[in-house]
């Protein structure tokens, strides 16, 4: 596990701390004050850039107002630290879009017989399609990303597969094929242990986001109602962000995770498998310990096969 120390640059933090304070002492003295009491002598390391705790650098960046990746040093590879998260054993993307079980009947008359069912051609999709594991990083996510990802909180996007394992639920004409709904995936780093407190702040975010996103499609857009309705939405979530970063030292990681899907075709080439493909993506958010910097997530996706550069050129 990485140690919770932190270096932050020395220029950085000198010319923050003398536009409100013109020496070390007075910041200390002044710190008490504010609730986040940081030492004379700590506040001459961090100034030299010496190593502290995670929790005292945080402590005299909130003092001056700024967030620690702000006044820390810039990262170098070694001085990255990241962790990895494998959910490739869970199928989070169908191989088939809904669009084409919506339309592919349209290219049949009333008195014509598709020569296939629904999940027959979701069957059709995945032997077109290969399933492989792809890696996509996470970021700290900004305030803004995550208020973004209320219009996916329940998302109306879905996909198609054959196997209804990891399904949300059946669709098609007969309710017959397993679909995944393009949600956003939240994940938890394995070594965090949520208590009470922390729950409730969670609550909140996804409580916030459930609303935003139902509101969404109630209010009318870019009217009064609707602006007032994502301020308090805003404020909430903003509101449980910085106190899980302040008091728990916690914060969020986001990022997408794409996979090719068959999306339509042309009655014409159908029987040749000659299917027009479109890609898909699902919103992460991850919460992890303040120090992450970098989160790779491991997945399971489709993809297009790509020609053989040898039958190409026969």
């Amino acid at each position: 596990m990485a140690i919770k120390t932190i270096s932050l640059d020395p220029k950085k933090t000198k010319r923050a701390r003398s536009t409100l304070y013109a020496n070390p002492k007075a910041m200390a003295q002044d710190s008490g004050a504010k609730n986040y009491k940081v030492s004379e002598r700590t506040i001459r390391s961090i100034e030299e850039g010496k190593k502290v705790k995670l929790s005292t650098a945080e402590n005299y960046c909130t003092i001056l107002g700024y967030s620690v990746d702000e006044l820390a040093k810039n990262l170098t590879t070694e001085d990255t630290t990241s962790l990895e998260i494998d959910i490739s054993g869970i199928q989070i993307f169908g191989s088939c879009g809904d669009n084409l079980l919506k339309d592919w009947r349209s290219h049949y008359s009333s008195g014509d017989k598709p020569p296939w069912s629904d999940l027959d051609i979701v069957r059709g999709t995945e032997r077109e399609l290969n399933n492989y594991v792809k890696v996509s990083t996470l970021k700290p996510a900004s305030l803004e990303q995550i208020l973004n990802c209320a219009a996916d909180y329940k998302s109306y996007s879905k996909s198609f597969l054959q196997n209804e394992s990891h399904s949300h639920g059946l669709g098609g004409e007969n309710n017959q094929v397993p679909y995944i709904s393009h949600d956003v995936i939240w994940l938890l780093q394995s070594s965090i242990k949520p208590d009470q407190t922390i729950i409730e702040k969670l609550e909140k975010i996804q409580s916030g986001l459930s609303e935003a996103n139902s509101n969404n499609s109630k209010k009318v857009a870019h009217s009064a109602e609707s602006m007032v309705q994502k301020l308090k939405t805003s404020s909430t979530i903003r509101t449980q962000i910085n106190s899980l970063k302040n008091e728990n030292q916690l914060r969020f990681m986001f990022g997408e995770l794409s996979s090719e899907c068959v999306d339509t075709f042309t009655k014409k080439t159908l029987m040749q498998g000659d299917f027009e493909h479109s890609q898909i993506k699902r919103k992460v958010l991850m919460l992890c310990e303040n120090y992450i910097n970098l989160a790779k997530v491991k997945y399971n996706a489709w993809e297009i096969p790509k020609p053989d550069p040898e039958q190409m050129e026969l």
